[in-house]
């Protein structure tokens, strides 16, 4: 810490000692400053130290208990106040001796000053008319009550011996017994926090009975359900936090179990219950069955640690191997466990997804069957019949097929052991190759005998193998030859290359005209569309079809007898 921070505490320190009472506050409020500008966790612990050895802590401890009314910044500054206190004890580390001060004296009146401070916060809020123009005024307070009891939690959440003294405090029973429903309800929280940070371990029978009288006196006089459900909250954080409340419970309040049935439905069933669990007349004997349990627990884990430690004592070495060794198996095991939970729920899964499937094809299967004419009943349980056996036989194909995968696989790897020497070989002889073809360009340097000497072989050679040579005459007859079949085939290429186009499309046609004749709706399921794509642009075609139609309807519109008279003609004529 450097020298200008420890003049400015000194100043400040200097500035305490001459001022007058009323703005003490705004003195003390710019040590606020001087933490801030403590960048690092170190640098304020200094700070801190150098605060409190200035006897700036002690003197703000004792600010916080005087009443704020005529002071410049009001209740605001004391609840600024409470924060700085708060932060200037958080962390502080001192010698043995200012230690044991600081634990057993200094922070026991830290939290009595803190709670006498809500206790005038809320005497300031309840003497505030409950009117629409002084609702601004009643929220600042409530407001400020709010905050210096946050600060007093978090100062607990630092210092666990803090709970016991804060709810030892005659004053914290004066913040809860009071009608208001805000502020109770603030102080019940309070209060429930407490109780979960440090427990009712060194609280006496007194005071959690006065606690309990109080909170049962909430449950059973008032009807808001916010208040309520608050009162059963901290009853059962009482009574989770130590078995004696449990006792307690069961001995003062034997009528408690009736009046409650009144709060059900009223949106905290569930703490309810539970509060309800601890009145019931087994409870007490659960709970010291429980406290015996818990103390041979203690025994047991106080025996079995003394053999572990000389276990570990005579084998520490061995003892971290097995260490090792027991959390890879028991990791191993977990990972199992979690393995086959996995499997066997992802089997269930398939299961139910398959038992689903089936039943819906089943379902959809009576629809068919129900739905169809009685004559297509038996070519629809035919089709159905060669679809099972289409099945059964793709999965005994595929069952077989399965059974030639190990033979298959061996195959496999045999072909690839083959293929890998394959490839060596052709990489070794294509490097060969290049060996060889780079050993030819780089020949040495012939000589001229050596030279006059391979030119005399090439010219023996080439008289033992001579070349046969045909005649001018053969090789123009060749050439005019040639000359012709191109000439020919260029002449009648275009020619072949335009009837083989002429017969592809009229089969693409036919194949065309085919496909939309099977696929043909019925005469009352056209459609515009449908007529648009049957429709012809060949003149003989729309033509025949024209002449086609009006004979079908000339002859729907001719009488009976007139048919028949029609058709013995035909037959006359053809006899």
């Amino acid at each position: 810490m450097n020298s200008t921070v420890q003049k400015k505490i000194r100043e400040v320190a200097k500035q305490v000692s001459t001022l007058p009472a009323c703005e003490l506050p705004q003195a003390l409020l710019s040590l606020q400053d001087i933490l801030n500008d403590a960048s690092m966790r170190s640098e304020q612990n200094i700070v801190k130290k150098e605060i409190w050895s200035a006897g700036l802590t002690q003197v703000l401890c004792q600010l916080v208990r005087q009443d704020f009314t005529h002071c410049p910044g009001g209740w605001q500054c004391a609840v600024s106040l409470a924060a700085l206190l708060c932060e200037c004890i958080l962390g502080l580390d001192l010698l043995l001796a200012d230690s044991q001060t600081f634990q057993k004296t200094f922070l026991p009146l830290v939290i009595e000053n803190l709670i006498l401070l809500c206790k005038n916060l809320q005497e300031k809020y309840l003497q505030i008319p409950d009117f629409e123009q002084y609702k601004s005024s009643r929220q600042d307070a409530l407001k400020f009550f709010t905050a210096v009891l946050d600060v007093t939690v978090h100062l607990v959440m630092s210092y666990k011996t803090l709970g016991g003294k804060a709810l030892m405090s005659p004053r914290l029973l004066q913040l809860l017994i009071t009608d208001d429903k805000e502020t109770s309800i603030v102080v019940m929280n309070f209060i429930r926090s407490i109780v979960e940070l440090s427990g009712l371990l060194h609280i006496a029978e007194n005071d959690i009975c006065c606690f309990l009288d109080e909170l049962v006196y909430k449950l059973t006089s008032t009807s808001d359900a916010i208040i309520g459900r608050s009162a059963t909250k901290t009853v059962n954080a009482l009574a989770e936090a130590e078995s004696r409340v449990v006792h307690l419970l069961n001995r003062r309040f034997i009528g408690l179990k009736p009046l409650l049935k009144r709060w059900q439905f009223k949106g905290f069933q569930p703490e309810l219950q539970k509060l309800l669990s601890f009145l019931t007349a087994e409870s007490a004997a659960v709970t010291e069955e429980q406290e015996y349990h818990a103390a041979a627990v203690v025994i047991q884990s106080t025996f079995r640690g003394y053999k572990t430690r000389q276990m570990l004592h005579r084998a520490e070495k061995a003892l971290s191997s097995l260490q090792r060794k027991y959390r890879e198996t028991k990791a191993a095991n977990m990972q199992k466990k979690l393995a086959d939970q996995q499997q066997r729920a992802l089997q269930e899964q398939l299961v139910a997804s398959r038992q689903l499937a089936l039943r819906n094809v089943r379902n959809k299967h009576l629809h068919y069957i129900g739905i169809l004419p009685a004559g297509a009943l038996d070519k629809y349980l035919e089709g159905r019949e060669f679809e099972a056996a289409t099945k059964i036989q793709s999965v005994w194909r595929g069952r077989q097929e399965r059974k030639k995968l190990d033979s298959r696989y061996k195959d496999a790897k045999v072909v690839k052991a083959v293929i890998i020497i394959q490839q060596a070989v052709r990489k070794w002889l294509a490097r060969k190759r290049t060996e060889r073809m780079r050993r030819l360009f780089l020949w040495p340097h012939l000589s001229d005998e050596k030279h006059v000497q391979l030119q005399a072989d090439i010219l023996r050679w080439r008289e033992q193998h001579p070349m046969e040579v045909d005649s001018q005459a053969r090789q123009e007859e060749r050439h005019n030859r040639a000359r012709e079949l191109l000439s020919m085939h260029l002449l009648t290429a275009r020619s072949h290359q335009l009837k083989d186009q002429h017969i592809t499309s009229l089969l693409t046609r036919l194949e065309i005209d085919s496909n939309l004749l099977l696929n043909a709706p019925k005469l009352h399921e056209a459609s515009a569309a449908d007529v648009e794509v049957y429709h012809s642009f060949s003149l003989p075609v729309s033509f025949r079809a024209r002449e086609a139609h009006h004979s079908q309807l000339k002859q729907q519109q001719t009488r009976w007898w007139q048919t028949y008279q029609e058709e013995h003609d035909d037959e006359e004529s053809g006899a």
